[in-house]
């Protein structure tokens, strides 16, 4: 979401800014604004609670008041955004979701022009080389601005139940142990105030990258700082005058993309005056992650707000869910964006494009003025793991769970719920062909912006019945249907947000060969077994397979397991990220809280082959907490939490699985000046049954092709005997080894004795020779070939290579010059293709002379 409350270094001028401007602030909230007449009032305050009146007035959308803050804001560099408050609100109850009349919202087929340069790359200087994050960039001082997606998961309905919680004490011995285990970036170095951090982090072969609002960091895999936190629009320095350069705003996203073996690093901009909203995008122009980066700027719009963007990789484009938050209504959503970004030109540095779709005319039955009972929202697109990619042409999908309370309907039984998946199919080529769900419109060029393409979107492909799940009602930390911290005596109950209205990231997509899977994950109840009737948060989540044909439920839980013997429980989890590992094992991190409990980072998981619908080996700690939050009255963005955390897969064994959340290390201030103190953390673990072998190998033949006759495979035997190759190689010497492997091949890697290319099918790989000598033995070696399921390794195999040599003994003699005559005028078929030496397709007198020239030559004794 958009940014934070910095406090610490500049709240106390702050403060005696705001009592020097006391009276002109009484003064203007004494003035009766016609379009609120209710906002005006002139109660005796003091200094500080007048203070908390001004934030909880601008927050609920007294325009007025937030003109107040933006004149006081001018004087306090602390407060440089701080007009987003207006558009954004704060504070926003549960009954104030009123909603822009359908009629008088813009045409979204009429397209506000924006204007943009920026979708040509510049380059960074090397991250390495940047300044540190202290003294921190005053535009990131803000608060988070509360922003929930209306009739999303706030409804209750008495009837719901749900029927796949698991609440059985879970075991504590299934999980692996934790590996790596170091600090990321703490409130000081990240942004000095802000809340929530919106921790995420992506793992390479080399390295861990982390991001927050609004620094990003580089780490060794053991920890070893290799690039301190940096602030995220110090990227953009080498363009100081780009909105990107000028704002630090926030929601960022880093991603490894292992395809390409490239690093994302993202974040949004906000409003400011007449520039428009934007998102901003790098991609390094290495591995290196500390190295410089193509910058790319993304303008979206003039007059709507792109909240809470999470990207996702595809091998055509790099996708992007967004929240949408049009300026005439800024309180509430009224949609869902769909990006896909031009990922092939950005890797290169050259001019890209976008294709946009705007999902707010799938919102109905929106009464003028009130709420709709359906707006998309809470979307998240699919990303890839691992290295094997989806079938060729296959679109990207966008993931919405929706809480619909749909009655029994075949085929589900019961009341359940749904889940919504668009096909996102971008066609770059022709980007008007490009389509976004059922029904939507061409895309067709943006005014204002060149190269860029947005249409409205149309409804989904599949609308899945899923299981029953009982939405957090939780409103902006308000009480006990949010997320408990622990308990201190004499004190009462903090809460946390759930941000349960929306899916976690992320929603990953991987091929298997045999089958594909989607791993998706959000926050739901579990069961009401608390004494005061309330029910525990739990993460639930989803395998879905058949994906490219028809998505279907694999497996379903809710995991909110209760152990009456535990002194810590009982244990509300959320804030979870999901991943698969290459043999289908599941794990996900989340954090974990309760009454007798400090906000900890947990995991849990199962194996693939595990009983459905469990996370069978149970959880563990990765790191304990120390500290709960406090809510400041009036200020209930302090309870804030996330908004999310990120759970990757290493590349390098495609096993072990990598996590990043916050934590807090000590009890924080009551104090809205102090600044909270929010850390992170990084940790490994992987599940010992999964390992990386060398890709099985079937078969290795030396494959010709017999003029008219087609091609004819000599088998080389893996052990024991070695073939013998007796056919020509021509003047060159040249011959194809072709290995065949048991899983489909996603990278047949090098070789040091000729040219490699893939077969013709998927489980090949072609070695070319060139040069070869008679009467030798030849070793082939494939180093690096890697299969979809993550195995990689060298395979190796040896053959003999002698003319005319028809029965293989490894000596030509009588014997075989038999053989060729007794073929000759025969056309070549399975049976005799070994005795047409000259690969002419027929046996003829030409081949009875070579075998006579060879005879008496042999191979030396084998290797």
């Amino acid at each position: 979401m958009n940014k934070k409350f910095n406090s610490q270094k500049v709240g106390r001028f702050s403060l005696a800014v705001l009592f020097f401007l006391f009276g002109g602030a009484l003064a203007v909230l004494s003035y009766e604004a016609p379009v609120n007449k209710q906002a005006a009032r002139t109660e005796s305050k003091s200094h500080a609670t007048l203070i908390q009146s001004l934030l909880e007035q601008s927050a609920v959308g007294k325009p007025h008041v937030s003109a107040v803050l933006r004149v006081i804001s001018q004087s306090m560099p602390s407060f440089d955004n701080f007009g987003r408050i207006e558009r954004m609100g704060a504070i926003r109850s549960a009954n104030s979701s009123v909603r822009t009349p359908v009629q008088n919202r813009p045409s979204t087929s009429a397209l506000t022009p924006v204007f943009s340069e920026a979708v040509t790359a510049t380059v960074s200087p090397a991250v390495r080389d940047l300044p540190a994050v202290s003294p921190f960039t005053i535009s990131v001082g803000q608060s988070e601005q509360e922003r929930e997606l209306p009739n999303r998961a706030q409804t209750r309905n008495s009837l719901e139940h749900d029927p796949v919680v698991q609440t059985s004490t879970a075991p504590t011995v299934g999980m692996p142990p934790v590996g790596a285990s170091f600090e990321g970036i703490e409130n000081n170095t990240g942004c000095n105030g802000c809340i929530p951090p919106d921790p995420n982090g992506a793992v390479g072969p080399n390295h861990y990258a982390q991001m927050v609002n609004s620094s990003f960091a580089v780490y060794s895999k053991n920890g070893a700082l290799l690039s301190p936190p940096k602030a995220i629009n110090s990227l953009w320095m080498s363009v100081p005058n780009s909105t990107c350069a000028t704002h630090n705003n926030g929601d960022p996203i880093v991603i490894y993309d292992q395809l390409a073996d490239r690093w994302l690093l993202s974040q949004f901009t906000v409003q400011s005056g007449t520039e428009n909203y934007a998102e901003c995008i790098a991609i390094s122009q290495t591995p290196d992650p500390t190295g410089a980066y193509w910058l790319y700027q993304f303008d979206e719009s003039a007059d709507t707000f792109h909240d809470y963007p999470h990207i996702g990789i595809w091998p055509d484009g790099y996708y992007m869910s967004t929240n949408l938050f049009p300026n005439s209504a800024l309180l509430f959503s009224t949609g869902a964006g769909a990006w896909a970004f031009e990922r092939q030109k950005m890797l290169q540095g050259q001019a890209a494009r976008y294709v946009f779709f705007d999902e707010t005319g799938l919102a109905t039955n929106c009464a003028p003025m009130t709420t709709c009972t359906y707006t998309p929202g809470g979307q998240l697109p699919t990303s890839l793991e691992g290295k094997n990619p989806p079938p060729a042409g296959v679109p990207n999908y966008f993931v919405e769970v929706d809480n619909t309370n749909t009655p029994n309907t075949p085929p589900a039984t019961g009341l359940h719920d749904e889940m919504h998946i668009w096909k996102f199919h971008v066609d770059w080529t022709n980007p008007a062909n490009s389509t976004f769900g059922i029904g939507s419109t061409p895309p067709g060029p943006k005014a204002g912006i060149a190269g860029q393409y947005a249409a409205n979107a149309g409804g989904p492909d599949f609308i899945m019945p899923i299981a029953d799940y009982v939405p957090v009602p939780c409103q902006f930390a308000s009480g006990p249907t949010c997320i408990p911290e622990k308990v201190t005596p004499g004190q009462p109950t903090e809460y946390l947000e759930a941000l349960g209205d929306r899916l976690m990231y992320r929603v990953t997509y991987r091929n298997f060969g045999d089958h594909e899977s989607l791993i998706v994950s959000h926050t739901a109840e579990g069961a009401a077994d608390q004494p005061d009737g309330s029910a525990r948060a739990g993460i639930r989540w989803y395998e879905l397979r058949t994906v490219s044909t028809t998505p279907t439920i694999y497996q379903q839980s809710t995991f909110a397991p209760l152990n009456p013997t535990d002194l810590n429980g009982p244990l509300w989890r959320w804030m979870g990220s999901a991943a698969m590992d290459h043999v289908g094992d599941i794990a996900v991190g989340y954090s974990a809280s309760g009454p007798n409990y400090n906000v900890s980072l947990h995991y849990a998981g199962r194996l693939a082959g595990d009983p459905l619908n469990d996370l069978t080996q149970g959880e563990a700690v990765m790191f304990v907490g120390n500290g709960i939050e406090v809510a400041v009255p009036n200020y209930l963005q302090r309870n804030r939490w996330g908004d999310y955390s990120n759970l990757t897969v290493d590349p390098s064994d495609d096993c072990t699985f990598w996590y990043t959340n916050e934590y807090l290390p000590s009890n924080q201030s009551t104090d809205v000046i102090s600044a909270v103190e929010w850390h992170t953390r990084i940790g490994s673990f992987k599940f010992p049954t999964c390992t990386v072998a060398t890709p099985a190998l079937i078969s290795v033949v030396s494959r010709k092709t017999h003029g008219t006759a087609g091609d004819f495979d000599i088998p080389l035997p893996l052990t024991g005997t070695r073939g013998v190759e007796c056919r020509s190689g021509g003047a060159n010497g040249d011959y194809s080894i072709v290995f065949s492997f048991a899983n489909p091949i996603v990278s047949c890697g090098s070789s040091p004795s000729g040219t490699v290319q893939a077969g013709a099918n998927a489980n090949e790989c072609v070695v070319n020779l060139t040069g070869v000598p008679n009467a030798q033995y030849q070793s082939v070696t494939l180093a690096g070939v890697l299969d979809n399921h993550a195995n990689q390794g060298n395979v190796s195999a040896t053959f003999g290579v002698l003319l005319g040599d028809a029965n293989g003994s490894g000596r030509v003699d009588a014997a075989d010059v038999s053989l060729v005559r007794q073929q000759t005028l025969q056309n070549v078929v399975t049976s005799n293709f070994r005795e047409d030496i000259n690969l002419s397709g027929r046996i003829d007198a030409a081949d009875v002379s070579v075998a006579r020239q060879q005879t008496l030559t042999s191979l030396p004794t084998p290797p």
